[in-house]
């Protein structure tokens, strides 16, 4: 297993939903909050799935986001990842590029009812 470096916890700020080249839905998520060593964080999960799959229980998920360092210094973050919908609650495990060369792996959860998607970090 490897080795944990943090935490996250961000807040639901809003969805906004198109169309692809393919006629599947898109649905980009935004989040803000705060993340162990990273400062405020802001980023977009993004999905898509056909219309007749709005009901689906997993799916692949990006992540594309900015960490604001205490330092003032900024990190790009590229994700690809799976979710899985259980109730009211979403898992989500991604795999993350960060700008600096490092890769990390997040594993969290969000609650559609409290609107936060929290979770932790792992090196790899």
């Amino acid at each position: 297993m490897s080795e944990q470096i943090g935490e996250f916890s961000l807040k639901h700020d809003g969805n906004t939903y198109g169309t692809n080249s393919a006629g599947e839905i898109t649905v980009a998520s935004n989040f803000k909050g705060e993340a162990t060593e990273f400062g405020a964080v802001w980023g977009t999960l993004t999905s898509s799935h056909a219309l007749s799959d709005s009901n689906a229980t997993s799916g692949e998920v990006q992540w594309v986001g900015d960490a604001f360092l205490p330092d003032g210094s900024v990190l790009g973050g590229i994700g690809q990842g799976t979710w899985e919908r259980s109730g009211h609650e979403w898992k989500v495990t991604m795999h993350v590029d960060v700008s600096n060369g490092d890769k990390h792996r997040s594993e969290g959860a969000m609650d559609l009812e409290t609107l936060i998607y929290s979770g932790k970090l792992f090196k790899e």
